[in-house]
């Protein structure tokens, strides 16, 4: 028998450019809602970030993200990368919030598998958890490797993730969230493509449908990009 529910504390911080936003990303927010009793999850839209290539606008970019968190309970955009200028750095945004929430709001990255294995190439990532906690979501995926570096500066911060939300930063956890087929990638690919019903059922399944609609009527990702 499972015990009480931990009360619901802090913001998760889900970062991307959202070229465009999809079902998984919203449901990676969702578990993490769940897994680790966030009280919600912020979109934090990277406007240039400097491992990426983007193909829309961030006009477009914030116009879907609004559109398909529209009404969902616990999930909000969130522009602060937006209005800086330069390449955009996590560490540099983890400041800011920080700055801004002050020193007991618990703030929690998220993090993919593929995120986490490349860790050390983040800008100062040692010092990531000087501002917030790390949440490590895995899709199923094999446990990748690590640099030595990385698995001495994670050992004494990793802790179960039922816990996380307690500390407002500092430690580390891993998830688990079921596998999903859509990716930013894969949809832009079909929409460059003439509308199949194959492809028309993939992209009613992968995208809300406000964000199909809006792709449509703005003709976006329709050059083969």
């Amino acid at each position: 028998m499972s015990g009480p529910l931990l009360p619901r504390r802090g913001t998760g911080l889900l970062g991307g450019t959202f070229d465009p936003v999809h079902n998984g990303h919203l449901a990676l927010a969702q578990q993490a809602l769940e897994s680790l009793r966030l009280g919600r999850v912020d979109f934090v839209l990277a406007a240039r970030p400097w491992q990426k290539r983007v193909l829309t606008s961030i006009s477009d970019r914030a116009r879907m993200l609004a559109l398909a968190l529209a009404g969902r309970e616990g999930m909000r955009v969130n522009l602060t990368e937006v209005f800086r200028d330069g390449p955009t750095y996590t560490v540099d945004t983890l400041r800011e919030l920080r700055r801004r929430c002050g020193a007991s709001e618990p703030l929690v990255l998220l993090i993919g598998m593929d995120q986490w294995a490349n860790l050390t190439t983040w800008k100062n990532w040692e010092t990531l958890t000087d501002y917030a906690d790390l949440a490590v979501f895995n899709r199923g995926e094999a446990q990748p490797s690590v640099p030595e570096n990385q698995k001495r500066w994670s050992a004494t911060r990793i802790v179960p993730r039922e816990t996380l939300n307690r500390s407002p930063c500092g430690f580390i956890s891993f998830f688990d969230m079921p596998p999903h087929e859509a990716s930013s990638t894969a949809i832009r690919r079909l929409l460059s493509q003439p509308r199949t019903a194959e492809n028309t059922a993939k992209l009613e399944k992968w995208l809300p449908s406000e964000v199909a609609r809006y792709i449509f009527q703005q003709r976006l990702y329709a050059s083969g990009r």
